[in-house]
């Protein structure tokens, strides 16, 4: 009976189940023998089995991330359940890492930041202006007003000479395009719109950004520019079956508009007489306002009065007249539903958008469905599938080009009458306008010479998963990202830039794979030690095509066919593929649940680097020191953490830099022909490298009501593959090669409190700061300049002690004593040289939101902040020359009197010559040191007012929760140094747009409605 008695004791099992306090299962959840390296992890029921040892072991302790601890005696009990309360402290801390990881925040050596999906939904339905004032670290530059306008996305400043400097996107682990195919729009065409816009927001549970190369190291070569990685709702935690049904809808107008003068009008010299527009009147084929006196009384002939005598009157909201409320309007549905196998969810979404610009607009919507079953015990399968799709029959187009109507506001007749203007054809098909030199009616832009886009998208993936124990799984997973896109750009018979007609009509297909496999293990080792760690591999194969065709005249209007085309077709086609095969490595070891070390590795192999240099290695170490759990700390002091790393990461070349090929231009006397690109390549690249480094302190005090994280990183991006200025003796403009470094060097702090708490009411505030340091070490032997843009005779450029995306321009001639000299006639002079005139580089970004909760009222708003960078605005100088800006009103009739003039003695004396207005502006056009603006500003960015109505109004009427607020994007610029512009601009996805303003349609003020009702 004793030895019986003996070996009961040896093999005693304790069983149960985890839950949280509403009885949901827990799975993942660790339970330990207290005292011992005897444990279990509980299952996807939440179930978990122990036999217990034969010495020790008096209590059961259960840990999960996001609860709290809890500890219970054993005693005789062989059944004991668990109900864990939620930390709300933990919960917080719980991240999505590379390879989609949670990890616990504390334990990272690196930095991350996440934004709840809540928070991504705008009133614009733009998850990446978003972003905006909200990360640290994080820059997010919007090209317009224009409805579905693309935003550039820059982590820790730009790293790269030729490359776009975006971080990768990540989507339940699958990489997602966000290739920007419409360039650098400063010379004109439309802006089409980032690919990542095509997520549905509602689908977005959060998005984390993980900052440069020591948080994404294991992504490898494709998120050297950081990584941002978005988790979808999938239905986990449903009880049973829940419907959500939601609407957003906002109205937008102009948030700012140049600020015009209303005292003189069109013409030149104070006269003006319309007949035919073209300069058989006084003057009326001139598109400028230096004409007669306005609201004087006079009566002049002009475009609307059939050749009669009408009153010379100003029109002061004629630009803004023009422009529509345009409105937004977004409409979601989604079904979850999961028991103890199964989690699927479902989502349906349409928007609606209408631009503020005439005939403009776009429809969207989307599809989704996600699915998790726990096939056995052992083995579980995932997957999800979207389908999106874009659609426009116009969008703006943008730049210096005709067909943007606000480059004709910047020159427009301050006495036109926009209204006369709506009727736009005469009877026989050509257009009807103010001007019939220089501008098409703005009305005719807008519904003749269109821009179509239409876009559908799928994306999605599969994966397995097998526990061969609780501590040790495989993963294999399938993704895919595929879309198609057609554009067509047309250009309407009698056009006053083109009167022949044409078109334009594009055809894309992005297609990317990702197969990859990750074997992951994770022990608790006693109470002291937990290790964890990961091995994987990947394979990326992606492919881009683009198809094009032009023609340049039309044989009958409105017909926008190859067949009715005048004159030879251009077409072009082009194809490109890529492969990366990557193996990588990561483990995390943490010792007593306060001092952590993250390391990991990561080899990639590209198909567009040569043979001897397409392998290259990337590894990070990050460490972790959570003082606070170490040491006993004053009560005050909540939380205590120090964290610091180091990484190594790369970029690839593009495809086909290594051999030069044959293009074939339009044929000559109907002849093919073919040559080679005016770029030479180069079969010994290398890639990309960048070396970073952080350290950070995080601390938190009185009960983490009050709590701050501080960063210094620093980041060298060298071997830059850059196409460097060969002599044409060469038979080349450039060649390919690996040169040049560039730093970049920052602080990130955030400061969060909750200065008032108590049953009913919280007040929440936050404060984001960022400072970035850019510096162009050097670049290749003999090259001093490498030029990044170019418009209106400014560069922007990188030359070695400079910050990337230095202005050099053409500034006034000075005296010692820093006046403008001016000459005989009083016209200011300019330099011969060009010289440095500031950077497109902030001196510092920084964010306030604050969030107020009173019982079911919840109050949000993030204010939005830059200071210093620089802007150059076309808009302003062009304004001036022609005459429209307000500030050219001013002494009009009197001349400007500026500068210094030479004495005859070796100095500078006070000019007393008065410079005729108009000549004296359009003396000003070239001298880019006038038009160069600081780009501070304080933006409103977001504001809500929300309301979530109590459950007893809800009871008998179906409904679970019902929400409703007011909401506003972009409502109040509250402070700005630029004028007549949002200083929130640039052209295009890439660095030769940045820093240049031309004609930006208007950014939208937003104002609307959300209402979500769960059932």
């Amino acid at each position: 009976m004793c030895s019986i008695s003996s070996l009961y004791a040896q093999e005693r099992r304790v069983t149960g189940i985890v839950a949280d306090a509403d009885e949901n299962t827990l799975p993942g959840a660790t339970v330990l023998v207290v005292g011992t390296t005897v444990g279990a992890v509980t299952d996807f029921e939440g179930k978990y089995s122990i036999t217990l040892p034969a010495e020790g072991g008096q209590q059961l302790e259960v840990r999960l991330i996001g609860y709290t601890t809890q500890l219970v005696e054993i005693g005789t009990q062989s059944v004991i359940n668990f109900t864990l309360e939620e930390d709300a402290q933990e919960l917080e801390e719980v991240v999505v890492t590379a390879l989609g990881m949670e990890k616990d925040k504390k334990s990272l050596g690196y930095s991350v930041s996440e934004v709840k999906g809540d928070d991504l939904k705008t009133a614009d339905n733009d998850i990446l202006s978003s972003l905006n004032g909200q990360v640290a670290g994080v820059q997010v530059t919007a090209s317009s007003g224009a409805v579905g306008s693309s935003s550039r996305v820059v982590i820790r400043g730009n790293s790269s000479l030729t490359g776009d400097n975006q971080p990768l996107y990540v989507v339940d682990g699958v990489p997602v395009d966000n290739t920007y195919n419409s360039g650098n729009t400063s010379s004109g065409g439309a802006d089409f719109g980032s690919p990542i816009s095509d997520l549905n927001p509602d689908d977005i549970e959060s998005m984390t950004v993980l900052k440069g190369p020591n948080a994404a190291a294991l992504y490898g070569s494709r998120a050297v520019n950081g990584a941002i990685i978005v988790t979808t709702k999938k239905g986990k935690g449903q009880q049973g079956l829940g419907v959500t049904l939601s609407n957003t809808t906002t109205f937008q107008t102009p948030l700012i508009l140049p600020d015009y003068q209303n005292t003189y009008g069109q013409g030149m010299n104070g006269e003006f007489k319309f007949v035919d527009g073209k300069g058989g009147g006084t003057h009326d084929g001139f598109d400028e306002s230096w004409g007669p006196r306005l609201d004087a009384g006079l009566m002049i002939p002009q475009f609307d009065s059939n050749g009669e005598l009408a009153p010379w009157v100003s029109n002061p909201n004629n630009v803004r007249d023009f422009f529509e409320t345009g409105h937004v309007s977004t409409s979601n549905l989604s079904i979850a539903h999961a028991n103890e196998n199964t989690n699927m969810r479902f989502s349906l979404m349409y928007s609606d958008q209408k631009g503020m610009v005439p005939n403009t607009g776009l429809n969207t919507y989307s599809a989704s469905m996600a699915i998790g079953h726990k096939i056995t015990e052992k083995l579980r399968f995932d997957a999800k599938a979207t389908y999106s799709h874009r659609g426009a029959d116009n969008l703006p187009s943008q730049g210096y080009d005709g067909n943007n109507v606000m480059q004709q506001f910047v020159w427009f007749g301050r006495q036109v009458d926009v209204a006369g203007l709506k009727n736009y054809k005469k009877l026989d098909g050509t257009p009807y306008n103010w001007n019939y030199n220089y501008h098409d009616n703005p009305y005719w832009i807008s519904y003749e010479n269109t821009n179509s886009q239409r876009r559908d998208r799928v994306n999605g993936y599969a994966q397995m998963k097998y526990n061969f124990t609780d501590y040790l799984s495989l993963q294999v997973k399938g993704g895919t990202d595929f879309y198609s896109e057609n554009r067509m750009q047309r250009t309407a018979k009698y056009s006053i830039n083109n009167p022949t007609g044409g078109f334009t009509e594009e055809n894309y297909f992005v297609s990317e794979s990702n197969f990859d496999f990750l074997l992951s293990f994770s022990k608790d080792f006693g109470r002291d030690w937990n290790v964890s760690a990961n091995a994987g591999g990947n394979n990326m194969y992606r492919n881009y095509k683009r198809d094009a065709m032009t023609a340049t005249g039309l044989a009958n209007p409105g017909i926008y066919t190859p067949a009715n085309a005048v004159g030879q077709i251009d077409a072009i086609t082009y194809f490109e593929e890529q492969i990366i095969n990557s193996l990588y490595a990561t483990a995390s070891v943490g010792f007593r649940d306060y001092l952590f070390m993250d390391v990991s590795v990561r080899n990639d192999w590209s198909s567009t680097l040569p043979a001897a240099n397409d392998s290259f290695l990337y590894p990070s170490i990050n460490l972790s020191y959570v003082f606070s759990e170490h040491f006993d700390l004053p009560q005050w002091i909540s939380n205590g953490k120090v964290r610091g790393g180091w990484a190594q990461v790369g970029a690839a070349a593009n495809p086909y830099m290594l051999q030069n090929v044959y293009g074939s231009p339009l044929p000559w006397d109907g002849n093919p022909m073919f040559k080679y690109d005016n770029v030479q390549a180069n079969p010994n690249l290398k890639p990309e490298t960048t070396n970073s480094w952080e350290t950070g302190l995080e601390m938190s005090f009185l009960n983490n009501r009050l709590g701050f994280e501080a960063v210094y990183y620093k980041k060298n991006t060298y071997d830059q593959i850059v196409q460097a200025d060969v002599s044409s003796a060469s038979g080349y403009r450039f060649s390919a090669i690996n040169a040049g470094e560039i730093e970049n060097k920052g602080v990130e702090f955030l400061l969060y409190a909750t200065p008032i708490q108590t049953t009913d009411f919280q007040w929440d505030v936050s404060f984001n700061y960022t400072r970035n340091v850019n510096t162009v070490k050097s670049l290749a032997d003999g090259v001093d300049s490498f030029i990044l843009g170019d418009y209106w005779g400014l560069t922007t450029e990188a030359r070695p002690g400079m910050p990337l995306g230095t202005f050099y321009g053409i500034k006034y001639q000075r005296s010692p004593e820093g006046d403008i000299i001016v000459n005989d006639q009083g016209i200011p002079q300019r330099t011969t040289e060009k010289e440095a005139l500031g950077d497109i580089n902030p001196d510092w970004r920084g964010g306030i939101r604050n969030s107020i909760t009173y019982k079911g009222i919840t109050f949000s708003a993030l204010i939005d902040i830059q200071k210093g960078g620089s802007i150059f605005s076309v808009t302003n100088m062009f304004g001036e020359y022609a005459g429209v800006l307000e500030k050219t009103a001013i002494n009009r009739e009197d001349g400007r009197i500026v500068g210094v003039v030479p004495d005859g003695n070796g100095g500078y004396k006070p000019n007393e010559v008065a410079a005729d207005a108009m000549t004296y502006y359009q003396g000003l056009y070239g001298i880019h040191e006038e038009y160069i603006y600081d780009a501070t500003y304080v933006k409103l960015a977001q504001l809500s007012i929300g309301y979530n109505l109590p459950q007893k109004w809800l009871k008998n009427t179906g409904l679970k929760g019902l929400y409703v607020a007011a909401v506003g994007n972009d409502l109040w610029m509250m402070y700005k140094n630029a004028p007549n512009i949002d200083p929130q601009a640039g052209f295009g996805a890439g660095m030769s747009g940045q820093g240049f303003e031309f004609g930006q349609l208007p950014t939208a003020r937003s104002f609307g409605f959300d209402i979500k009702m769960k059932f």
